[in-house]
């Protein structure tokens, strides 16, 4: 156990509610929870895997730090005494077969969408909107991957799903950016071809699945996802 960690347990463990909302899918802005988040001189990395039977942190020159899981659902939570970079940890998933793989924290990254396209995209004023919603293969923090952007102003919620995560909405809830109606995600290691769609929470509580108004290009029918 780290110095200190003890009491400062209620500091970096996650509201009841809050994790509640991530398991339910429906919080608008899931990665104030999840991701990596500073705490004293120390961090907490908060994934959430609902398919995991463990979840561990890798860093480089560092043991592995094994999560606990705080809910039983596959809501994980793990101390570290010192806080990464975005670009310096990856996430460990045991699958309960004991399958295991490595990846990158999409919650980790800041929004890929400026507050100037916001602003113009809420006043419905953005020339060039086809330029910033879709699916963009672009760098942030130094880590290459997708950065996906849908605007569904009247949405509870909405996922990505696509053959990155076995078409899975639970594993990549996108956050709502304010009030522009547009919710985005970074989702780091996704390259040129994926297959995706959104997976929408409607305002009457419906589950529907669309693909992207925006993407670049789609599958040759009869399939009909959209790529990367």
């Amino acid at each position: 156990m780290a110095p200190g960690k003890q009491n400062r347990t209620d500091q970096w463990r996650a509201a009841a509610d809050a994790v509640a909302a991530i398991v339910s899918g429906t919080h608008r802005e899931p990665h104030a929870i999840l991701g990596l988040h500073p705490v004293g001189d120390g961090a907490v990395v908060r994934v959430w895997r609902p398919d995991a039977a463990e979840v561990a942190i890798l860093r480089d020159g560092a043991n592995p730090v094994v999560a606990e899981r705080s809910h039983g659902a596959g809501f994980f939570e793990a101390w570290l005494d010192a806080p990464p970079k975005a670009a310096d940890y990856r996430l460990q998933v045991t699958y309960p077969d004991g399958g295991m793989f490595e990846l990158r924290d999409a919650y980790a990254f800041w929004p890929t969408f400026g507050d100037v396209d916001l602003h113009l995209a809420g006043e419905g004023r953005h020339e060039e909107l086809w330029r910033r919603l879709g699916a963009h293969l672009m760098d942030s923090e130094g880590v290459s991957g997708t950065s996906f952007a849908v605007w569904a102003p009247n949405a509870r919620s909405v996922r990505v799903i696509g053959d990155f995560n076995s078409w899975d909405g639970r594993l990549h809830p996108m956050r709502a950016l304010g009030a522009s109606g547009v919710w985005e995600l970074f989702i780091p290691e996704i390259g040129s071809g994926a297959r995706y769609k959104y997976e929408i929470v409607t305002a009457d509580g419906r589950l529907v699945t669309r693909a992207d108004p925006f993407a670049s290009w789609a599958e040759v029918p009869p399939g009909n996802a959209s790529r990367v």
